[in-house]
């Protein structure tokens, strides 16, 4: 009996496994053989283990893996779905950007008149600037409360049965990154505004 046994790799709890001893007549019954061997062996000598196997079960197919490799497999099985994740995370997040940057600049373009009468008010660049990062917060925060409504329902039903404080921490962090996109994605629009000539703005309206 093993009780911290971890046969599913690096990134999955460990659990109890058990390992019985085996003979001649137990071959019809198992399909995996562990054996132990020291640091030393090679090559050679898995040749000699595959012979005898071999010998002993003339009618099944023998293949010899170290739990070295066959850890280092797991961890690549595991590491895949996640990169692949990451991947269309990635694309994703960028195309977010792209539209919210869009949006903005679309937003300044059709508020050219607006942005060019505070400017000839003496309203300094700054206090535009400032106006439409204050806008594209307030629109992220609106949209995150409807958004933490229906996440925070996960820990509440206990889904794909992860702990209440993973969800949390991923729920917070989410909310933090959001308001980093937005904010970096809003900072060149609100620079652009606060560069808008009052003269030129109010004669093109």
């Amino acid at each position: 009996m093993i009780a911290d046994m971890k046969d599913r790799g690096d990134y999955t709890p460990s659990g109890m496994s058990l390992y019985s001893r085996i003979d001649t007549s137990f071959f019809h019954y198992v399909n995996r053989i562990v054996i132990k061997v020291t640091p030393t062996a090679d090559a050679a000598f898995e040749g000699r283990v595959y012979k005898a196997v071999a010998g002993i079960m003339k009618q099944s197919t023998i293949g010899i893996e170290r739990f070295s490799q066959k850890r280092d497999k797991m961890n690549k099985d595991t590491l895949m779905p996640t990169v692949i994740l990451l991947i269309l995370s990635a694309f994703l997040i960028i195309n977010v950007a792209l539209g919210i940057f869009g949006v903005l600049w679309y937003n300044i373009n059709k508020r050219r008149g607006e942005i060019g009468l505070r400017r000839a008010i003496g309203a300094p660049g700054n206090s535009v600037s400032g106006q439409i990062v204050t806008e594209s917060m307030l629109l992220a925060t609106l949209s995150l409360i409807v958004g933490t409504f229906f996440a925070i329902q996960f820990p509440l039903l206990n889904v794909f049965d992860v702990p209440a404080a993973v969800y949390i921490t991923a729920i917070f962090l989410a909310i933090v990154f959001i308001y980093v996109l937005v904010l970096v994605c809003s900072l060149y629009p609100g620079k652009q505004a606060a560069a808008v000539y009052p003269a030129v703005a109010l004669h093109e309206e």
